[in-house]
């Protein structure tokens, strides 16, 4: 949900840290980490906006002992290139697919998407159904917000949306480095639809969501619009015949940072 994403994207503070390896892609430079010596299994970790590869730290090592896992910065994030034009999910996910393929991986991989990173992940299972093993997303984003708004208070749905928007321009701002973060806030914000389970096909899915409350500023960020979130991606998932939706009240919006073994448990579930 992007009420999420803006809220802790107050966290970021800029790349103060020894760069991992790199790879070309089109004209990009990406940062990137690959642990695991597998090959049966691979996993690629994809992040939040506003946010590099580290993002995964309490969970990557640990996955990586029955697994090859790849996660890595996209551009304009961490260390890798500048951003200077528009990208969509749809590009980022053409960009993975092509660090993928730098990496001679050809086996169909475990896609981590954690929030924003969830949205991608869905497109590169749409876009490479032959590379996708199964999609993990972590209290993925969605398109959401207004219907959540409606059912709660239709009466402030513009005006929240907007200061929504607003603040996200003060944090990409206040950003050390915003390209990245302002263009995916950009891109979130679009109206266009994710693809769904007609889109996907029957692979196995699974979704972790929280329902703590973010606080009683918005609308958005209450209690009951947890639930109503939490509710809409259980319905989501469970059109997924192979689709699994575990909710806790023990995270925020960062579940592999509240509750790593959580997500540690159902990523080897998948397997």
């Amino acid at each position: 949900m992007r009420y999420y994403i803006l809220i802790f994207c107050f966290l970021i503070l800029g790349c103060s840290r020894e760069p991992y390896q790199f790879a070309t892609i089109d004209t990009y430079s990406l940062e990137y980490q690959v642990l695991g010596n597998s090959n049966t299994c691979f996993a690629l970790f994809e992040a939040g906006a506003g946010f590099d590869l580290e993002t995964f730290d309490p969970i990557f090592n640990k996955l990586s002992e029955n697994c090859t896992v790849i996660r890595y910065s996209r551009v304009g994030q961490g260390l890798s290139s500048q951003l200077n034009t528009k990208l969509s999910t749809k590009n980022y996910a053409e960009i993975a697919k092509k660090l993928l393929d730098h990496l001679h991986i050809q086996q169909p991989v475990v896609f981590v998407g954690h929030s924003y990173g969830g949205m991608i992940a869905r497109h590169f299972a749409d876009m490479y159904p032959s590379n996708t093993r199964a999609l993990l997303l972590i209290d993925p984003g969605t398109r959401w917000e207004r219907e959540i708004i409606a059912k709660i208070d239709p009466t402030v749905v513009e005006a929240e949306i907007q200061f929504l928007k607003a603040m996200g321009r003060r944090m990409t701002e206040e950003k050390p480095r915003p390209d990245g973060l302002k263009n995916e806030l950009r891109d979130l914000w679009l109206t266009s639809p994710l693809p769904d389970f007609a889109d996907i096909g029957d692979i196995k899915v699974t979704v972790l969501a929280s329902v703590q409350a973010m606080g009683d500023e918005l609308v958005l960020g209450s209690l009951e619009a947890m639930k109503i979130r939490a509710k809409m991606l259980e319905s989501w998932v469970n059109e997924f015949p192979q689709g699994q939706f575990v909710s806790t009240s023990q995270s925020g919006h960062f579940i592999h940072l509240d509750e790593p073994e959580l997500v540690i448990s159902e990523f080897q579930k998948i397997l």
